[in-house]
């Protein structure tokens, strides 16, 4: 009985083992199964994802590089203007503009290397910190309205600014001859609105020149800072002189009693020349009107210093920057007019 009890129980054990490794089989055939069920739908998910992505960039490269074919391809067809057409030669009296977008005032050449002036401002009010610098159009500065009153596209405009309760008016007018579109004059009338109040805060304007090359600037000096001439010479425009003359008011040819600043440097590129104004300025300026206090006043660090090693240009190809800054204490119902002339110089003529 022993010897067939145990015999019966080797067959009931060996029984439950090969139960036991028919469900590990079925558990592994059935844990197959859906690992590879797991995987073709992680693979269709990632087709999916993938393929639209991959349709997409390429989609973008093939336009892009048909778009790039497009602009360097000439159509057939002759062209609508020569291509000197925008030369001093062929067109003088277009040559010099206010062909500067998104500055508020400003002139250039019609050129490859073009000769650049503009204007900047700022109001320095009691507050300590760096006044608000206008020089750009940005739509939140809070300046406006403004625009142009008239403008013939060619030879004369005038606009109004107003800037809270400043308000400037820019003219301009050219005189034609010559091969460079002539000379041009114009200038900035800085005007105080507040009502009631006998002084405002200190105003400072800033006029600047920019080349875009190894154009040579070559600053002149009067008293106390004042920059009087700024003369040069472009493989475009040839020689030419710019002349500053100091503020005065309407009617009146006596100059008013203003701060001078100036700053000298290589052009680091037009969008950053508000950054770069900014950063030089500091509050060792102090602004001394005859019979009255003193005052403090951010200025520029106000000598002909050069910044950037030499002021020939050689070897720098970014060009200059020279910039005059007038600092100046309005009082109310009073019109400080700045002007600006451009001569074209001739190589037998004085200025």
């Amino acid at each position: 009985m022993a010897r067939g009890e145990r015999r019966r129980r080797g067959v009931l054990a060996d029984g439950a083992r090969t139960a036991e490794g028919a469900s590990r089989s079925g558990t592994a055939r059935r844990d197959s199964r859906v690992g590879k069920t797991r995987g073709t739908v992680a693979g269709a998910v990632l087709a999916i994802v993938v393929l639209p992505l991959a349709l997409s960039l390429s989609g973008s490269w093939l336009l892009a590089w048909h778009r790039a074919r497009q602009a360097v391809t000439l159509h057939s067809a002759p062209p609508a203007l020569p291509r000197d057409s925008s030369s001093p030669a062929v067109a003088p009296d277009l040559f010099w503009g206010t062909y500067r977008p998104h500055v508020y005032f400003g002139m250039k050449t019609r050129s490859a290397q073009p000769l650049l002036t503009g204007l900047m401002w700022a109001q320095q009010g009691p507050a300590p910190g760096t006044p608000k610098l206008r020089h750009t159009c940005e739509q939140g500065d809070g300046v406006g309205p403004y625009g142009w009153e008239f403008h013939d596209g060619l030879s004369f405009g005038r606009q109004h600014i107003q800037d809270g309760a400043l308000r400037l008016t820019t003219e301009f007018v050219k005189r034609p001859g010559g091969q460079h579109g002539g000379d041009w004059s114009w200038r900035v009338i800085v005007e105080p609105q507040a009502s009631g109040t006998s002084a405002l805060p200190l105003v400072s304007l800033f006029f600047y020149v920019v080349t875009d090359g190894k154009e040579v600037l070559v600053p002149e000096v009067g008293a106390k800072g004042q920059l009087k001439f700024i003369s040069g010479h472009t493989s475009e425009l040839g020689d030419f002189r710019f002349t500053l003359l100091a503020p005065t008011s309407p009617g009146d040819t006596a100059p008013k009693y203003c701060s001078y600043n100036v700053f000298w440097s290589s052009n680091p590129g037009l969008p950053l020349l508000t950054e770069m104004v900014k950063s030089r300025l500091n509050s060792w300026f102090q602004h001394r009107p005859p019979g009255a206090s003193s005052e403090r006043y951010l200025g520029l660090p106000g000598s002909l210093k050069w910044e950037n090693g030499g002021p020939s240009g050689q070897g720098q190809g970014q060009g200059q920057f020279l910039i005059q800054q007038w600092a100046e204490q309005l009082e109310a119902e009073e019109q400080q007019v700045h002007s600006l002339e451009a001569v074209k110089e001739q190589p037998e003529a004085t200025v």
